[in-house]
């Protein structure tokens, strides 16, 4: 059991899983993907409004927008915050803010 070890074991232990190494061999193919890249590239885009810098009024947000994370909740954190910060955006920029 991991608690009856000792320090010195757990720390060996602990350096050879930072030095594993996971090479993919290959992928299920894109009907099984979870997470692709590409979209509207974000430099086009301002970081506070997710609005187009060179289109004025036209706005991008989640998936369409080329940010990937980690499987793990991060691509819905990323599509709810742009969400959030375009939202915020929108009243001042029908003049109603």
């Amino acid at each position: 059991p991991v608690n009856e070890a000792s320090d010195k074991a757990l720390t060996r232990l602990a350096e050879q899983m930072a030095r594993w190494e996971l090479v993919p061999t290959g992928t299920e193919g894109y009907k099984k993907a979870e997470v692709t890249l590409g979209g509207i590239d974000t430099r086009t885009l301002s970081q506070q409004t997710m609005e187009c810098k060179t289109q004025p009024g036209l706005y991008f947000i989640g998936e369409v927008v080329d940010v990937t994370g980690w499987l793990g909740g991060y691509n819905f954190q990323w599509a709810w915050a742009s969400a959030h910060a375009c939202a915020q955006a929108l009243p001042a920029q029908q003049g109603l803010g």
